[in-house]
């Protein structure tokens, strides 16, 4: 009877250790803010979020995904060019209009399109001011580089487009991070805005030697060629980016800053994009982290908008985005 009673408690002690150490397992893995599979297991996407003057409509379909399998995505299609945009290319060397990133030998960097802009493009050899003061502006209308000069690039807008997005469902984590190339698709804004990776090259555009440099208005985007307006900043933190790189020619008027969080829009991955108007703790290498927020209580992984770098939206992802992600008609 004493044995028994001896074995009994022992397995009590037993059974309270692994309880203790299961209690340490839980809080060290709550402590973790990267994500994995398990912590995905329903959408995160809801027609509520966008905005619904430009969203035409919204469906699940069946998709293919780019590591080769298949799921569901929601479909998204809105109207191009929902909001307000510009300035973008100066008239003559005297004005100021929108920002550039020039990475050209002479005073390179994040910077206004202004005097300065374009005498260090003159002297990098870059023929893009006439002799009269006039800035060489290209609006994708004329035959391609006409005259040999380098051009201020300023697309013409179409309003009668359509764009589609394809978003996972319920997101896939890859194998490996998806680091963004230049313009790829990052993801879309809550008003059906493409985000964009960083702009094309000055050095290493489309027409080396050339120089085309393309305008972005002051809250961070510009037209495709095709006409569609696109982002290559998240808007809603513009203003403390402009401020960190010491710049004060120009603000973001046209789209409120945020104040504390706020959804801005959804990577092609099918996470979340956040815009903080201070930056949390303990980002990722995409610049994500795993907490709470207004729509997603029980936390979210998420990517955050850098409040200093230009550009400042995620520079890789952590999910699998579906093929053909992005069309326009």
């Amino acid at each position: 009877m004493k044995t028994n009673k001896a074995i009994l408690k022992n397995l009590k002690t037993l059974g309270f250790v692994m309880f203790l150490f299961m209690l340490f397992l839980t809080a060290c893995n709550s402590s973790d803010d990267s994500v994995n599979n398990d912590d995905i297991s329903e959408s995160l996407i809801q027609e509520s979020f966008f905005n619904s003057t430009s969203l035409i409509s919204y469906e699940k379909v069946n998709c293919m995904l780019e590591d080769g399998s298949t799921g569901e995505c929601y479909k998204l299609v809105f109207s191009s060019n929902p909001i307000d945009n510009g300035p973008f290319c100066p008239e003559t060397i005297n004005d100021i209009g929108g920002l550039g990133i020039y990475d050209g030998a002479t005073n390179s960097g994040f910077q206004v399109m202004k005097a300065s802009l374009f005498n260090a493009m003159e002297a990098d050899g870059y023929n893009i001011v006439d002799n009269s003061g006039n800035i060489h502006i290209d609006d994708f209308t004329g035959p391609p580089n006409p005259g040999g000069f380098s051009f201020c690039l300023e697309a013409v807008p179409d309003n009668n487009l359509q764009l589609t997005f394809l978003i996972p469902a319920v997101p896939v984590l890859a194998t490996s991070n998806n680091n963004i190339d230049t313009v790829e698709l990052i993801g879309v804004s809550i008003d059906g805005v493409p985000i964009n990776g960083d702009p094309p090259s000055v050095v290493n555009g489309p027409v080396l030697g050339v120089g085309n440099i393309p305008a972005i208005d002051p809250c961070g985007g510009h037209h495709d060629p095709a006409g569609y307006y696109h982002l290559h900043f998240v808007s809603e933190t513009m203003n403390q980016v402009l401020e960190s790189n010491n710049i004060n020619d120009v603000t973001c008027t046209l789209v409120n800053q945020v104040s504390g969080s706020r959804l801005i829009g959804f990577a092609k991955d099918g996470f979340p994009i956040y815009a903080y108007e201070v930056e949390p703790l303990g980002l990722d290498e995409c610049g994500g982290i795993t907490v709470a927020t207004t729509e997603y209580p029980d936390g979210v992984y998420h990517y955050v908008a850098s409040t200093t770098e230009a550009p400042n939206v995620p520079k890789c992802l952590k999910g699998v985005a579906a093929t053909n992600s992005f069309t326009f008609q």
